[in-house]
C-alpha cells in the first residue's frame, strides 16, 4: 500500500497490480448482492471509489473517480504494468498542507470532478469539474500531475419548451451551475469543448485566452465525439432520444439526429438515454450507446441517418438490463461496456455481430484502448464484504482498472464468453433450469395466492435489527444489534412465526437506488451515475424517481413561516401544480415500474407512499392516479408511521370485497429516524413506532377475508445505516401469510428482485428487466397446511421521547401538527392561532439537516447509536469491530477514505 491515501477495510479491494491466473482466480471472484458473479480477467488493480472515466496520456493511464467521498480523484497508472504512479485528490472543501510521504499526490481544495476526462498532446489533461463549474487543465508526466489552469464556466438559460423545462438545481442564494460533465479538445489544440449537464449547453473555450462561447444543444448533454475529419462534433443528449451535430468552426448546430421517437412533454415512456460515443476513424460515422434499451446506434453525421442498430442484449429477446455505457474501437472490433452485466461485449465492426464477452468488475463505466490492449474501468470493483468497521456501503467499495491484451483476446474469448454468461446466469441451460425450477412454485401461487402486499421500510442491516435474534444463529451478530426486542417486539415475533430470509440483500447501496430496485427490479444508468454527487452535496438535486423541491429547505409560505417545507404529498401532484420541483423523468429505467405493468395488465392495486412514473413534463396520468392513496403522506419526519398505517387501514376498510386491491405497496419510513436532531422523536421511539405501525397493518390484513389468499413481504429499501458481519448490502426480509411456513429461517441467497419476481408470478406479469427475468420465484417457504389465525400485535415498549436540544417554535409547531396527523399548513396554522392565540416567529436552524432522506449512512449510523445507546456504547462497538477485523485477517486496503464526513 502506498502512502497516497488513507486505507479503509474491505476484503474485496485490490491494492496492487495482479495478473489473474488459475491459482488466484478464486480470490478475485465474488458473488454480488444481485446474486451474479464478478470475475475479471487479464491484469487488474484497484481504483478509488466509483471510477467513471479513463484516458491515455503517453505511456500512462488516467482514471477519474467521482464517488460520494471526501476527495474525488484522478489517478495515474503505468499503462504497461497498471502500477499506480500518481494522483490528484480534489476536495469539496478546503484542504491545507501536503500529504506526508506522497510526492506524487496533488491536492486541490474547493474542487469537484464529474465523469469527464480527456487528454491532448504534450501531456495535457482536461477534467470536468461538475459542481465547481469549471474544467481543470493539468499537465501529466509519468504520474506527476500539475495544475495549469482552471477554466470557469457559467450557467446558460434554455428554452422553457426544452426538458427538463426549468433549471434542476438549488439556486436561491446560490449560483446556477453549468455543471460540466464531458470535455474534448479540438484537433488543432485551440479550443476545448465542454458539455453542461444543468445548462443544456455546449461550451467552446479558447484555451489561450479563456474566452467562452455557449450554444444551447438539448436536454442533458452527455458525451462528445469528433467525426468527418473533425468537421463535425457529435453531442449525445442524455435527456432526449437524439444526437446533436455541431459545426465546431462556426460553433453552430447543424443537425439533430433522432435515435428514437422525438420526445414530447406528454410522453410517458422512459427515455433511451444516448450516452457514450466513439467515432470510427476520421470518417463521418459515430457509434452511440442507448443505455436504457441495450442498443448501439451507428450514425452518419453527414447524412443525419442511423446506419444500423446493434443489439447488445445478452441473449435473444432479453428485456433491458445490459445498460451499455462505454465504447472503444480497436482494429476491426467495437467494444461495448455493459454496466448491468459486468462484461464488455466484443462486436465485429463490419458485420455488427457479437463475437464474444470479456468478464469485468462490477459496473463497468469506461473504456479506452491502444493498439495492443483494452483498458476497462469498473465503478464498484469486486463488490462489498462485511462493513465491520462501520464503513458506509455507499463509498466503501474500490473501483477496478483492468487491462486485456489483444494478443491473447482471440484465443481466450470463447472461454471468457462462456464464463461471463454463466456468471450472469444467462446460458440457455441456466435460463431453462430456472423456468423449470419455478414451475411448481408458480403453480402453488396460482392456486393459493391472489393478493400480494409489499411493505417497505428504511435503511437497516440484518445485524442492526436482528443481531440478537437467537434463532438466526451464525447469521446474526449481537454485538452489532442496535435495536432489539425492546424496540422491535413485533419484528421478532413475526420472524419467529413466519419465514425470515437470513441471506437477503439490498440490490443497491442507498435509497436513491433502493426504491427503484423495489419497484422496477432495476435502476437506471442516470441514477447510478448521479447519486454520489447529490449524496455528497456536490450540486445536484436528488433525482431518483421522486420529485423534490428545488428551493433549499422547501417552498416558502406566508407570514414569514415556510409552510410546507416538506410536502409529503408532492408525489401525487403534477409538476405544473408544484412549481419549482425536480423533474425525475430521466431517472426512469427502460420498462418503468411494477405499477405500470399492473395498470397495463388490469391488476387492481393501491400505492401508499411510493413514487410512480410521470410524463416527461411531470404529469401523472388519470389512470395511474386512480391507484394512488393521495391522503397517505410520503416523507415527513413529524408524521408518524402509526398515523400512516391507520390511514391505509381506513382506506382498505372503505374498499372491501371486489374493491380490495390485489396488490398493495406501502412505505413505512420511520425506522430511518431523524438521528439526534433536537426536538424530533428519538431514534428508539421512531423505530418502536414503526414496529407497532407495521404490526397493526399486518394484523388488520390478517382479519380480512382476503388474508386467506394473501402473502405479505416486508423488507428495507437499503442497508446503508448500519454494520453487518456478512455483507454491507445485507438486510432482512420476511414473508408472512397463511400459506407461508411458520418459524422458517431461509438461508438461500435472495435479493429485493426476488420479491418482484414472485409478485409477477402471482399475477402473470412480464419481466421488467434482465434481473427479475433471471431471478427465482420464492420456493421452499410455502406450506400445504395453512394457518388462517390473525397475527398478534405487541404494544410499544418505548415511551414517547424527544431528542434534547434547542427547539425553534416552528419545529414545535410542525411536531404539534404532526401529532394530530396534519402538516404545518396555512389552514392548520390558522386553527392553531384561533385556539391558542400564539404567533410563531421565524424558524431558525439549530442542527445539521439529518432528517433528509439522502443522509449518508455513516452520519445516520453514528447518530442513531449515540442517541439510542450513548457515546460509550458507540465507542465500544467500534472497538469490537476492530477486534473482529483483526481476528478475520487484515483486509487489503482501499485507496480512498470513506464517507462524506
Amino acid at each position: 500500500m502506498t502512502a497516497l491515501a488513507r486505507p479503509i477495510p474491505n476484503d474485496r479491494d485490490v491494492g496492487q497490480p495482479v495478473t489473474i491466473d488459475p491459482a488466484n482466480w478464486p480470490t478475485y471472484t465474488h458473488i454480488l448482492p444481485t446474486g451474479r458473479v464478478t470475475s475479471p480477467v487479464g491484469r487488474i488493480n484497484g481504483t478509488p471509489n466509483f471510477a467513471t472515466a479513463a484516458a491515455l496520456s503517453g505511456h500512462d493511464l488516467l482514471v477519474l473517480a467521482n464517488g460520494a467521498t471526501r476527495a474525488q480523484t484522478i489517478t495515474a497508472y503505468d499503462a504497461r504494468t497498471l502500477a499506480r504512479i500518481g494522483q490528484l485528490a480534489a476536495y469539496r472543501g478546503a484542504h491545507k498542507g501536503a500529504v506526508a510521504n506522497a510526492p506524487s499526490l496533488l491536492t486541490l481544495g474547493h474542487q469537484n470532478l464529474f465523469q469527464g476526462l480527456a487528454t491532448a498532446p504534450g501531456g495535457l489533461v482536461y477534467a470536468a469539474g461538475g459542481a465547481t463549474n469549471d474544467v481543470l487543465a493539468l499537465r501529466e508526466d509519468r504520474g506527476h500531475l500539475t495544475l495549469v489552469r482552471r477554466y470557469a464556466l457559467s450557467w446558460q438559460p434554455f428554452p422553457k419548451t426544452q426538458y427538463p423545462y426549468h433549471y434542476q438545481g438549488h439556486h436561491v442564494g446560490q449560483p446556477r451551475l453549468f455543471y460540466p460533465d464531458a470535455a474534448l479538445p479540438g484537433a488543432r489544440g485551440r479550443h476545448l469543448y465542454v458539455t453542461g449537464l444543468l445548462a443544456n449547453s455546449l461550451a467552446q473555450i479558447t484555451l489561450k485566452t479563456g474566452h467562452v462561447r455557449y450554444l444551447n444543444i438539448g436536454a442533458y448533454p452527455y458525451a462528445l465525439a469528433f467525426a468527418d475529419h473533425g468537421h463535425r462534433l457529435a453531442v449525445s443528449l442524455w435527456g432526449a432520444n437524439a444526437i446533436a451535430i455541431v459545426n465546431p468552426r462556426s460553433f453552430t448546430r447543424l443537425d439533430r439526429i433522432q435515435v428514437g421517437p422525438r420526445a414530447t412533454s406528454t410522453d410517458t415512456a422512459a427515455g433511451l438515454h444516448p450516452t457514450a460515443m466513439v467515432a470510427e476513424g476520421h470518417g463521418p460515422d459515430v457509434f452511440v450507446t442507448l443505455a436504457n434499451v441495450d442498443r448501439v446506434a451507428q450514425i452518419d453525421t453527414v447524412t443525419g441517418k442511423v446506419v444500423r442498430w446493434i443489439d447488445d442484449s445478452p441473449y435473444p429477446h432479453a428485456p433491458p438490463g445490459s445498460y451499455p455505457d462505454a465504447l472503444a474501437i480497436a482494429g476491426k472490433q467495437l467494444f461495448v461496456a455493459n454496466a448491468g452485466n459486468n462484461d464488455v461485449a466484443v462486436f465485429d465492426l463490419h458485420s455488427g455481430r457479437r463475437v464474444g464477452l470479456i468478464p469485468t468488475g462490477w459496473y463497468p463505466t469506461a473504456l479506452t484502448a491502444t493498439a495492443h490492449a483494452l483498458y476497462i474501468i469498473a465503478a464498484k470493483g469486486l463488490g462489498s464484504g462485511p462493513n465491520i468497521r462501520h464503513q458506509w456501503v455507499g463509498d466503501m467499495m474500490d473501483g477496478l482498472v483492468q487491462k486485456v491484451s489483444f494478443s491473447t483476446l482471440a484465443a481466450k474469448l470463447p472461454q471468457w464468453t462462456d464464463l461471463a454468461l454463466r456468471h450472469d446466469g444467462f446460458t440457455h441451460r441456466e435460463r431453462m433450469a430456472r423456468v423449470h425450477g419455478d414451475q411448481a412454485a408458480i403453480a402453488f401461487l396460482h392456486r393459493h395466492i391472489h393478493y400480494v402486499v409489499f411493505i417497505l421500510r428504511e435503511n437497516k442491516t440484518f445485524d442492526e435489527d436482528l443481531g440478537k435474534y437467537r434463532a438466526a444463529g451464525r447469521y446474526a451478530d449481537p454485538h452489532l444489534d442496535l435495536y432489539g426486542p425492546r424496540e422491535l417486539p413485533n419484528l421478532y415475533s413475526l420472524a419467529h412465526h413466519y419465514t425470515l430470509f437470513a441471506r437477503f440483500m439490498a440490490d443497491g447501496e442507498v435509497t436513491a437506488q433502493g426504491h427503484q430496485w423495489t419497484t422496477a427490479a432495476s435502476d437506471s444508468d442516470f441514477v447510478q451515475r448521479t447519486w454520489p454527487e447529490y449524496y455528497s452535496h456536490r450540486g445536484l438535486v436528488a433525482n431518483p424517481g421522486w420529485t423534490q423541491s428545488l428551493v433549499p429547505g422547501g417552498a416558502s409560505g406566508t407570514g414569514g413561516i415556510p409552510l410546507g417545507v416538506d410536502n409529503p404529498y408532492a408525489i401525487y401532484e403534477n409538476l405544473s401544480a408544484l412549481g419549482k420541483w425536480s423533474n425525475p423523468w430521466i431517472s426512469y429505467p427502460g420498462r418503468l415500474f411494477l405499477f405500470n405493468d399492473l395498470l397495463n395488465h388490469h391488476v387492481s392495486f393501491e400505492d401508499f407512499g411510493e413514487f410512480v412514473s410521470r410524463a416527461r413534463a411531470g404529469a401523472i396520468s388519470r389512470a395511474m392516479k386512480a391507484h394512488l392513496a393521495t391522503s397517505f403522506p410520503g416523507w415527513d419526519r413529524m408524521l408518524l408511521d402509526t398515523r400512516r398505517a391507520q390511514l391505509a387501514i381506513d382506506w382498505l376498510k372503505a374498499h372491501p370485497g371486489r374493491a380490495f386491491p390485489h396488490f398493495i405497496y406501502i412505505w413505512l419510513p420511520d425506522d430511518h429516524t431523524a438521528g439526534r436532531k433536537p426536538c424530533y422523536y428519538s431514534p428508539d421511539y421512531y423505530v418502536a413506532n414503526n414496529d407497532l405501525a407495521t404490526a397493526r397493518f399486518i394484523h388488520y390484513l390478517s382479519t380480512t377475508p382476503e388474508w386467506r389468499h394473501m402473502v405479505v413481504f416486508l423488507t428495507e429499501d437499503d442497508a446503508q445505516s448500519g454494520a453487518d458481519h456478512i455483507n454491507a448490502h445485507r438486510t432482512f426480509a420476511l414473508a408472512m401469510g397463511p400459506w407461508v411456513k411458520r418459524g422458517l429461517l431461509d438461508t438461500h441467497s435472495y435479493s429485493q428482485v426476488n420479491i418482484l419476481k414472485t409478485t409477477e408470478a402471482v399475477f402473470d406479469l412480464p419481466p421488467l428487466s434482465q434481473w427479475d427475468q433471471n431471478a427465482a420465484v420464492f420456493s421452499g417457504i410455502w406450506t400445504d397446511h395453512p394457518d388462517f389465525a390473525p397475527t398478534h400485535v405487541y404494544p410499544a415498549q418505548v415511551p414517547v421521547t424527544f431528542n434534547a436540544g434547542v427547539c425553534s417554535h416552528y419545529t414545535l409547531l410542525r411536531r404539534e401538527a404532526g401529532a394530530t396527523g396534519h402538516i404545518l399548513s396555512p389552514r392548520w396554522y390558522k386553527a392553531h392561532i384561533d385556539r391558542h392565540g400564539a404567533h410563531a416567529p421565524r424558524p431558525r436552524q439549530t442542527y445539521a439537516p439529518t432528517t433528509l432522506l439522502k443522509v449518508p449512512g455513516p452520519v445516520q449510523m453514528r447518530q442513531e447509536w449515540v442517541a439510542s445507546r450513548g457515546e460509550a456504547a458507540y465507542t465500544a462497538v467500534r472497538r469490537y469491530l476492530a477486534r473482529y477485523a483483526r481476528q478475520h485477517g487484515a483486509p487489503i486496503a482501499a485507496y480512498e477514505a470513506g464517507g462524506t464526513r
